[in-house]
């Protein structure tokens, strides 16, 4: 069967007021157990159902035989038990009224030919009542706002939310995603694991994240399209309001051929997929780490408004990393205005040691550690009324507030981004993870930096081109 192509309203699914998991166990290191088990201990509001045939009552919850047996209604059932069974149990759910199901169980279109046989009779028993499916293959959904997390059941999320999207085809994406991305300072509005995409697709996400006025970036990893067309319609009437970034998996023939026995995916022609996402206004990613470096850089509220870089550094060797990285990706480090350079020459007088000069790159060699937040804060300041956005490498000032604050109020009153490289980022993860929260994009390394701000204003471009910047 072709899944549907209009968008359902999944409300219900990011907010579910009832949750039934089937295949509930008293065992938290199981995954009907860990399931329920999260639930109870971030605050889930909504009503547990746990299904189990054996249990009459689980972690002091009432146990039922069947989701039939259920009083009342479920807007999400999560099925986590042997792939035989997943046909019989959708049927139950389908005749019970359930709105949506999580499909986490392996062993359907991504094995071959009997697994298919056995996805479409669990996509066919799912539409006999119009229950809704994710997956199956998949490791389900996060939703911070819902106090809903399936992906990684075993650990406490330290997340909040936030605007930040992700949809994964691949429970290995999505977990890392939600790690990783929380240690930088992404905070989410949602996060899917979808799997094989039997039913509900990369489409109808797309579709809903782009409706969701909570979300302001939406980021994907994808091995495959069941509607590509779709894909790029959406894309293109929603990328002007929001941010899309697509790390497409498949690129490589034996990646595609890995697509295939993974998610059932056929990965398609790739860089047929790269020239349409470019005319479509999507970002493209070319790893898990670039796809968080580019959610890190939008998070920034602005965009360059052309590709002059101002850099402020208190480190040689970063300034010549982030000059050769610049001339490769076609940002400009232009000398400041005679005037600026003049207005950064007083302000420096007898607060430094003897440095290069005010041209830009700007190298104050060694700012006294009582004065360096001021010193760099107000550097900026004056720069930024020259440049189309500020990159700094700085020294243990990210954690100081008063920095971090006058950083918000350069930007703001600019309107123009600034991005900050730690001089040592291994003891300053946190304060990375800090500014980054606070729209100030943060990375370890001048590399990423610099094609994170390379991506942002090839965006600005493609905004203006359509008459919107």
């Amino acid at each position: 069967m072709t899944p549907k192509t209009i968008a359902p309203e999944l409300k219900n699914l990011f907010q579910p007021r009832s949750i039934a998991i089937v295949g509930a166990s008293q065992d938290e290191l199981k995954s009907g157990g860990m399931f329920i088990s999260r639930l109870l201990k971030d605050g889930y509001k909504g009503t547990i159902y746990p299904i189990n045939r054996k249990e009459s009552e689980i972690m002091s919850l009432k146990s039922y035989a069947s989701v039939l047996d259920v009083p009342g209604e479920i807007d999400l059932a999560v099925i986590s038990i042997p792939a035989q069974g997943v046909p019989q149990i959708t049927a139950e759910c389908a005749k019970k009224g359930v709105r949506f199901a999580v499909v986490h169980s392996v062993g359907f279109s991504e094995l071959g030919a009997e697994g298919k046989e056995l996805e479409r009779q669990l996509l066919e028993a799912a539409r006999q009542g119009g229950t809704r499916i994710v997956g199956p293959n998949c490791m389900g959904i996060i939703s911070p706002r819902a106090s809903v997390n399936t992906i990684l059941p075993y650990t406490k999320l330290p997340i909040e939310p936030g605007g930040i999207a992700f949809v994964g085809q691949s429970g290995w994406a999505s977990q890392n995603m939600t790690h990783l991305g929380s240690e930088r300072g992404l905070s989410f509005s949602g996060i899917i694991s979808i799997g094989n995409q039997s039913d509900l697709t990369i489409e109808d996400f797309l579709e809903y994240f782009g409706n969701d006025p909570e979300t302001k970036v939406i980021a994907f990893y994808i091995e495959g399209l069941k509607q590509a067309g779709r894909f790029l319609k959406l894309a293109e009437e929603i990328s002007p309001r929001k941010p899309i970034i697509v790390w497409k998996g498949g690129s490589s023939e034996l990646g595609a051929k890995v697509a295939a026995s993974h998610t059932g995916s056929l990965a398609g022609n790739y860089a047929l997929f790269e020239a349409a996402s470019r005319q479509k206004g999507i970002t493209s990613a070319q790893s898990l780490e670039e796809l968080i470096d580019l959610a890190v850089a939008f998070s920034c509220p602005y965009l360059p408004t052309g590709n002059e870089i101002g850099l402020l550094v208190e480190a040689g060797g970063g300034a010549v990393a982030i000059s050769d990285a610049c001339a490769k990706a076609g940002l400009n480090i232009s000398p400041l205005p005679q005037d600026v350079q003049q207005k950064l020459r007083e302000f420096l007088k007898d607060k430094i040691p003897p440095y290069t000069g005010p041209k830009n790159p700007v190298d104050l060699v060694w700012a006294p550690l009582n004065e360096a937040a001021f010193i760099y804060a107000t550097c900026l300041e004056i720069m930024a009324q020259a440049v189309d956005s500020c990159l700094t490498i700085c020294y243990d000032i990210i954690k100081d507030e008063w920095f971090l604050s006058r950083l918000e109020s350069i930007r703001d009153q600019n309107k123009k981004p600034i991005i900050v490289i730690p001089g040592n980022s291994i003891d300053q993860r946190q304060d990375m993870e800090l500014a980054t929260r606070r729209g100030i994009p943060t990375y370890a390394m001048p590399e990423n930096a610099v094609r994170a701000l390379a991506a942002m204003t090839r965006r600005a471009e493609y905004l203006r081109n359509l008459g919107r910047d």
